[in-house]
């Protein structure tokens, strides 16, 4: 007996419409049985063998929809995992075809920019002006340079999303070539690493505070020590009409003044002090002509 072609028909309909593998079993019992004029259930438990070529052709396509069925779970499967653990590690990855200017971004990498996911065509162009201004000839170099020379590449490189956040992000990459060696894919990863550089300054700012607290103190002790200490002693020495000894302890303190000051204004690069350097906010009221100030 001759099958309907349009039960192999309806069968090839279910299996391109079908999203699940049981759903698509469930559905095409009927049509199976009708083909094979047996039970459904005994040939898919393989305790039957097919009776005709049709009922052989309708196992094949339901076979070969399920496999497809499985393959394309396990992909969703693998992608959902991906995504989740790019989201929990706040990175994405990039595809960019050289030729065509299309670029595939994992949906992290959307967010990271801060645009939803797959929310516009991520072109090149599109892609630079993302780029923080000061940025922009760096990175376009440095792919430029890998494009040249087939060279894998590491960078930091701020973006700024549609906000005006910046963000910080370590980005890296290789150049696929095809068999003559012509460049035609680059392709990495990148991952936000705003929280950890905005850490490492505020660190540094506290480090930087610590040692000018410290700075502070030692230039107070040394006050003490050197200048405070030298004229208490000639303060004493002159109530005690010790007059040669109090000119002493001046000289000493004033020779140790000089001192601390030319290490408290010498720049930190070692260079020597010019003209101009130091301006007083008012004019001295020491004399030169051996007078005392006035009042």
């Amino acid at each position: 007996m001759d099958t309907p072609a349009s039960d192999l028909l309806e069968l090839a309909r279910l299996c391109a419409q079908a999203t699940k593998g049981p759903q698509l079993l469930a559905a095409a019992a009927d049509t199976l049985t009708r083909i094979a004029g047996r039970s459904a259930n005994e040939l898919l438990g393989g305790t039957a063998e097919p009776p005709n070529p049709e009922t052989e052709v309708a196992l094949a396509m339901l076979d070969a929809a399920l496999t497809r069925l499985d393959l394309e779970e396990n992909l969703r499967d693998l992608t959902l995992r991906v995504d989740n653990a790019q989201s929990l590690a706040n990175m994405g990855d990039y595809d960019w075809h050289i030729a065509t200017d299309t670029n595939r971004w994992s949906d992290q990498l959307f967010r990271i920019y801060g645009h939803e996911p797959q929310a516009f065509s991520p072109t090149y162009d599109k892609f630079v002006s993302f780029l923080h201004p000061d940025d922009r000839d760096k990175i376009t170099a440095i792919h430029q340079h890998s494009y040249a020379t087939g060279e894998p590449y590491e960078m930091i490189e701020r973006i700024v999303r549609p906000t005006g956040e910046v963000r910080y992000l370590s980005s890296n990459g290789q150049v696929v070539t095809d068999q003559e060696g012509t460049p035609v894919r680059m392709r990495g990863t990148c991952i936000d690493i705003t929280d950890r550089v905005l850490a490492e300054e505020e660190r540094e700012r506290v480090a930087a505070q610590v040692q000018e607290h410290q700075m502070r103190r030692q230039q107070a002790l040394e006050i003490n020590d050197n200048v405070v200490q030298g004229l208490t002693a000639a303060l004493y020495a002159l109530e005690m009409d010790e007059t040669e000894a109090s000119a002493s302890y001046l000289r000493r303190t004033l020779n140790s003044a000089r001192h601390m000051i030319t290490d408290l204004v010498s720049p930190l690069t070692g260079d020597e002090l010019h003209a101009g350097d130091l301006v007083r906010t008012t004019a001295s009221s020491l004399r030169t002509d051996g007078t005392p100030p006035q009042a």
